[in-house]
């Protein structure tokens, strides 16, 4: 899945932009999207699988902006157009 969960971001200092400049360093990124239900936490959506791999191997167990991150694979194939800021 291109779709990675991103958890623990702080919500004061985090947004759509600094999320894709962050992500970016690891591939094209194609979709951010924060969660409602979850708070601190988002969704981006990656160009390919590598990406994904490379965001998750030097990103996750990472500290930023003091807040542990836990970058895994989301079960979600695809960001559902209209729920997404694009970028």
């Amino acid at each position: 899945s291109p779709v990675l969960m991103v958890y623990g971001l702080d919500q004061a200092k985090m947004n759509c932009d600094r999320v894709f400049n962050v992500f970016c360093l690891y591939g094209n990124v194609e979709k951010v999207k924060f969660m409602k239900s979850k708070p601190g936490a988002a969704m981006v959506e990656m160009a390919d699988g590598y990406a994904v791999d490379r965001a998750i191997t030097h990103l996750n167990n990472n500290f930023m902006f003091g807040q542990k991150l836990n970058v895994c694979v989301s079960k979600q194939h695809a960001i559902m157009p209209g729920q997404s800021y694009g970028l």
